[in-house]
């Protein structure tokens, strides 16, 4: 196949997040204008993600957001970082919106390759006082293509416009067909959270049972620094952070208990539905639990010691950082920020703890034990 074909197809299929699949016009396939007596309707493709969005879990066949309003909109369209060379088009899709009588639906899916690059968005009507719609991903490819062996997330985008002083709706619900043709009924509403309630976030905070603390623990080597405690222990929370009474990041770790070895997952997930700004991702203590509290693992030769960046970075809805830590000597260090330092001493049975403190007067925890 000439490398001059498909681009937007063979950067998909190399994880790249946030490309256009088509401009944003009449003229794009799958694109176009429906009209009845109660709505016209506009739509079009989005973006094509290379990388799983935070909704594809449990095998979900795809997700629909309805918006009305200029914040929804952001919260929920702004994640997908549209390029320079297609804002103009989407820009003109949302000119002049007016939420007192227009809606926003917006619908996502997965396909199995790279070919599978359009999700098409058919049969917007309004039933008993609901958008109803169909939500296909499509094989563009011609019969002699290639296809990268990628899962790939089309979007598509719909502007509804209520006509003759017909109300707004504020729910719909879309017949959803992936890539594999399995179809779902997916419902949203303009109330619905855009990020995850943090009941559903997978995995778990901390063991149930009690520690023993891990003693003696000290590093044989000399002039060494051992990495502080970013936080005050009584600014600790665990599981998840809490602003004006609104939870708003959750974080959880794959399982309670390892083996020497095991790598862990702990990732922190923004549950809002509005972004939040947190510290980089190397702010993190990991700490075992000792005869003389929490203490780090890392320690670093005195003139090296340890420096972070004081920078912000925002999590959209749903989103966040994640952290594989293997759960070895060389592997908490292995490709972080300080990769200058060791572990000392060396691992051992006991209980420990992740706790990420680039968020606001304190950190959020998980804990674990490790077996050795």
């Amino acid at each position: 196949m000439s490398p001059e074909r498909r681009p937007i197809l063979r950067l998909a299929g190399l994880g790249i997040v946030g490309i256009v699949a088509g401009c944003l016009d009449s003229s794009d396939p799958g694109s176009g204008e429906e009209s009845d007596d109660a709505l016209t309707v506009n739509t079009s493709p989005l973006v094509v993600h290379g990388t799983p969005p935070a909704w594809n879990t449990d095998k979900r066949v795809g997700r629909v957001i309805l918006i009305d309003s200029e914040a929804r909109r952001r919260a929920a369209l702004d994640p997908y970082d549209v390029p320079d060379s297609r804002s103009d088009a989407l820009e003109e899709l949302l000119a002049d919106i007016d939420y007192g009588s227009e809606r926003l639906l917006f619908a996502e899916s997965a396909g199995p390759d790279a070919c599978h690059d359009r999700l098409e968005l058919t049969n917007v009507r309004l039933a008993d006082g609901q958008i109803r719609a169909d939500a296909s991903v499509l094989d563009t490819s011609a019969d002699d293509m290639m296809c990268a062996d990628v899962v790939t997330y089309p979007s598509a985008l719909a502007r509804i416009s209520f006509e003759g002083g017909t109300d707004p709706s504020d729910s719909a619900t879309v017949a959803v067909t992936d890539g594999w043709d399995e179809t779902a009924t997916v419902s949203a509403a303009v109330d619905d959270l855009l990020g995850p309630d943090i009941g559903s976030l997978p995995g778990s905070v901390r063991p149930k049972a009690e520690a023993e603390p891990i003693g003696p623990f000290e590093c044989d080597r000399s002039n060494i620094y051992r990495h502080p405690q970013a936080f005050d222990e009584g600014n600790l929370v665990w599981g998840s952070v809490e602003h004006e009474g609104q939870v708003t990041l959750g974080l959880r770790i794959g399982d309670t208990e390892f083996e020497y070895g095991d790598t862990a997952q702990v990732e922190l997930t923004n549950v809002t539905d509005e972004p939040v700004y947190t510290g980089n991702r190397t702010k993190y203590n990991i700490q075992a639990y000792t005869e003389d509290g929490w203490q780090d693992v890392r320690v670093a030769d005195e003139e090296q010691r340890f420096g972070y960046e004081d920078d912000a970075v925002e999590h959209p809805p749903g989103e966040g950082f994640e952290w594989p830590v293997e759960l070895t000597e060389a592997g908490i260090v292995a490709g972080t920020h300080h990769a200058h330092a060791e572990v000392c001493p060396e691992l051992s049975s006991g209980r420990y703890r992740f706790a990420f403190f680039g968020i606001t007067d304190g950190a959020v925890a998980v804990a674990f034990d490790l077996r050795r």
